[in-house]
Parts: C-alpha cells; sequence; structure tokens
C-alpha cells in the first residue's frame, strides 16, 4: 500500500494512525499506534472493531463509519481512558480522488 519512505516517515511520527477500507478492515497501522493501542501485523485484513472490547466502542465505531459513508465528511473526535493514559482518537474520512475508499484512525497520548 504504501511505499517505503511514507512508512518510514508514518512510523517515525509520534501519532498512531490506522488505516481501514469501508468495511473497517485494516489495511495499514503504523509503528506507534502498535506501541500504543492493540495493533499486531496479523490484524490485517481484520475488522477494527474486533481490537475493541467495550460495546460502547463498537458502537461509536458503527455510527461514526455510517455517518461518514452517508455523506458526512467531517473529522470525529473522542477521548478515550486506557489504563493510566487518556487517548485522543480522531475519524476520519479516507478518500482519493473525490471518493471515499475508507477511513483514518488517528491517536495521540493526552
Amino acid at each position: 500500500m504504501l511505499c517505503n519512505e511514507l512508512r518510514s516517515v508514518l512510523d517515525q511520527i509520534p501519532v498512531g494512525i490506522t488505516v481501514t477500507d469501508l468495511d473497517g478492515r485494516i489495511l495499514y497501522f503504523n509503528e506507534y499506534s502498535a506501541q500504543i493501542v492493540d495493533r499486531k501485523p496479523e490484524y490485517i485484513g481484520m475488522d477494527i472493531k474486533s481490537c475493541h472490547k467495550k460495546p460502547e466502542s463498537i458502537h461509536k465505531i458503527d455510527v461514526v463509519f455510517s455517518e461518514i459513508r452517508d455523506g458526512k465528511r467531517k473529522n470525529y473526535y473522542y477521548e478515550s481512558k486506557r489504563k493510566e493514559k487518556v487517548l485522543c482518537v480522531t475519524i476520519s474520512p479516507y478518500e482519493m480522488n473525490g471518493k471515499l475508499i475508507g477511513f483514518i484512525q488517528s491517536i495521540v497520548i493526552k
């Protein structure tokens, strides 16, 4: 999916990035994402919801993905507490040539 130079840049930024297709299947995640949330190489191709244990998180993903698919092209932001950390999560539409092709989840630690 990514050239080596771009992958290297994305792996070095202090933001967790996960990219999914329109069905929520994981296409890519950077190294920082794997350090702060549950991301493993075998997750490529899996539904991102399988990385979430709380029913409210799965519901939130369903709502956000549905709204973006239905035409709301905006970023969705929420905070999630994980152990002693607060994760700031943004879900954004992933478009190419003006066509929605998936979702980008970015995560930073507050």
